[in-house]
């Protein structure tokens, strides 16, 4: 959705980054944009050569939260309570992005971070931003796009069940099985309601 987002909104080139093939293949083959997927390549290098984006991409927008933990010692210093959450992605974006650019983290994050790459960020001139969605704030420019089927949601939602189901449906959608991406849950009468008509 962030990468639809971006398109919306003009971006001359979206690249979407992630290691599960149903969403690297939703992302390439329904939004039609480039895609890394970073077990099998080096990011970095797959920026600068195979896109050619020689000084680095003018934007970058964390997605992954603390969930990107890739290292033994960041593994380690988590499990032993030493750090909630990795930087370990901080490391890779600011390496990827150019001079001067910028930095949005909009994954989900809980507390602090060890190794955060200060250095790299203050070097490049990197601005950093983070927080949570102003939703009142872009709720009915949201709502508009909608409305006018600049921005569908069909391609996004993979799963629907009902309420009851919550708890199996996240779990699926937390263990990105069999290609869960979303889920679209009813409350129980709403779907007896709609079986009945």
């Amino acid at each position: 959705m962030c990468a639809r987002w971006c398109q919306i909104l003009g971006a001359s080139k979206v690249i979407g980054i992630d290691m599960v093939p149903e969403r690297l293949a939703v992302a390439r083959d329904v939004l039609k944009i480039e895609t890394i997927n970073f077990k099998d390549e080096d990011v970095f290098k797959a920026i600068r050569e195979r896109l050619e984006l020689p000084s680095g991409v003018d934007v970058a927008i964390e997605c992954a939260g603390f969930d990107y933990v890739q290292s033994w010692a960041h593994k380690i210093e988590m499990k032993l309570g030493l750090e909630t959450d990795s930087s370990e992605i901080f490391q890779e974006i600011f390496r990827c992005v150019s001079k001067g650019g910028n930095v949005s983290i909009i994954g989900v994050y809980t507390g602090y971070a060890n190794h955060f790459p200060v250095g790299a960020m203050m070097e490049k001139n990197i601005t950093v931003r983070g927080g949570q969605c102003p939703a009142q704030k872009y709720w009915k420019y949201c709502l508009e796009k909608l409305r006018t089927g600049e921005l569908t949601t069909e391609w996004l939602v993979t799963d629907r069940g009902s309420l009851a189901d919550g708890p199996k449906l996240f779990e699926k959608m937390n263990n990105k099985e069999d290609g869960c991406i979303k889920v679209f849950m009813r409350p129980e009468h709403t779907i007896a309601a709609s079986l009945a008509k």
